[in-house]
């Protein structure tokens, strides 16, 4: 049976949550202006407080007086990708542990029930059938990894009470923003298409024609194969060469046979599309990969450009899905044992903007990843008393982000919220800055931040990369 974690209290005396800125496949049967510390200020447009319960609040998922919002969380608390679903859950639950201690949104407290699904679709459908119908949450939140959300997609609209939405899952699949799902998922990363195609352009750009890709053999691995192929398609290339592997393969597998077939096909650069254990894995057997200069020479083609002993220098990127200072601690710790550098030219794709900088939000979520580290809120997930120590990065700081934005608009909905008013709320906040430096968007053509960056590892550590120049062919 999978485990629940239900979200309790934390010291009143807490400050507030935020500073108030400017800124597929499916079941076969079925993330500036008030100093810190201050009560964030309420949205002049949100609903006042003596606004009516909508008149279609039964159907609509109206909570009852007092309710506390509660959100749905399946995600891998163990097994692959967990170090995804533990982060993502640390940031929004640090943002909202915040905002519980200075009272909630209207009175009302926001809580997360997660539970693990072991990065396993079939336990996700299991997870969110409990979640909708016995545990009766306002709304699903951060589901993560694409084999899983898609398979939950169906369930969204077909409950015969009420609709209950999906709000910002860590996936950037295609199937999220079919017109069939719009009202129902609500998205704030960029598409995996986005990551993609920037990807591309910009290894293009540095003379990098001939890509290949190793992927993961499900759902989210065809879409990353899907949107690669179709990036390289636009700039008229193909795809130099292709190996895949199983969901479910981790750190201490061998791919030196992927990284062969990978290599055959004398690629520029390599786009990895998996989890960061196995990301990991990879990279470390195509930098291992023996003789590969004297076989290529044998079959009489070019050999790669070498790196020390016989690494390939070509640069690795990976999508936003691969947790970057988990795969960068896995890669030190490999390097460590085999005495080789594993962290030069990589290509690290993000979809959230520096948590380490001085933007608002950045600076409200290292104080509150800090300052709630002990709360309930935080500690109470799956699996818990064998996680090792959390620290910031980007996947906390993109749930941290998703919660923020909720907690927006639950604020314009007033006292009487409901989940089939999240449309409206969210489209209202259309422009509105979460304290990331440009507006989170919600209109018929585009949804959530639209951010794709890029970083790289130097000395150990993930530092932007805006000059892929070192890689110039």
């Amino acid at each position: 049976m999978a485990q629940d974690s239900r979200s309790a209290g934390v010291p009143a005396t807490a400050a507030a949550p935020f500073a108030s800125t400017g800124e597929t496949e499916v079941p076969a049967s079925v993330p500036s202006g008030v100093p810190s510390g201050s009560h964030p200020p309420r949205s002049t447009d949100a609903s006042p407080a003596d606004a009516k319960p909508p008149a279609d609040s039964p159907a609509g998922g109206e909570l009852a007086p007092g309710e506390p919002v509660r959100l749905g969380m399946s995600a891998p608390f163990s097994g692959p990708g967990v170090s995804l679903g533990r982060e993502f859950h640390r940031g929004a639950a640090s943002c909202l542990a915040r905002v519980n201690a200075a009272g909630g949104v209207h009175g009302r407290r926001v809580e997360i029930v997660a539970m693990d699904d072991g990065y396993d679709p079939d336990r996700t459908v299991r997870n969110v059938i409990r979640l909708i119908e016995e545990e009766r949450v306002f709304a699903l939140f951060g589901l993560v990894g694409t084999p899983t959300v898609t398979r939950v997609l169906p369930l969204l609209g077909g409950h015969p009470e009420r609709t209950v939405p999906l709000l910002f899952p860590f996936t950037g699949a295609r199937p999220l923003s079919l017109p069939r799902h719009e009202g129902l998922v609500f998205r704030l990363r960029a598409s995996y298409d986005a990551e993609f195609s920037e990807l591309v352009d910009r290894l293009h750009e540095a003379g990098c024609t001939r890509i290949a890709v190793f992927y993961q053999a499900d759902a989210y691995g065809r879409e990353g194969w899907a949107d690669l192929r179709d990036a390289l398609a636009r700039r008229r290339l193909p795809l130099a060469a292709e190996a895949s592997y199983p969901r479910g393969s981790g750190s201490d597998a061998d791919f030196t046979e992927q990284a062969g077939l990978i290599l055959q096909g004398t690629p520029d650069a390599v786009v990895c599309v998996g989890t960061d254990a196995t990301c990991a894995a990879f990279i470390r057997d195509l930098r291992d990969f023996p003789a590969a200069r004297g076989a290529k020479q044998q079959a009489g083609q070019p050999s790669p450009q070498l790196s020390g002993e016989d690494g390939p220098v070509i640069p690795v990127a990976m999508p936003s899905f691969v947790d970057s200072r988990q795969l960068v601690e896995q890669l030190v710790a490999m390097g460590r044992s085999a005495r080789r550098d594993y962290t030069h030219d990589l290509v690290l794709t993000e979809v959230v903007s520096p948590w380490t900088g001085s933007l608002p939000a950045a600076m409200d979520y290292r104080r509150d990843f800090k300052e709630m580290a002990d709360a309930p809120d935080v500690l109470d997930i799956p699996g818990n008393d064998a996680a090792p120590s959390s620290a910031p990065g980007e996947v906390s700081f993109e749930g941290y982000l998703a919660a923020r934005l909720l907690v927006r608009a639950l604020e314009r909905m007033g006292p009487h919220p409901s989940s089939a008013g999240l449309h409206e709320a969210l489209a209202g906040l259309d422009g509105h800055d979460l304290g990331v430096g440009q507006p989170y968007r919600y209109t018929p053509t585009e949804q959530g931040l639209g951010l794709v960056r890029f970083a790289t590892v130097r000395g150990g550590v993930p530092v932007d990369l805006r000059d892929f120049s070192e890689w110039r062919r």
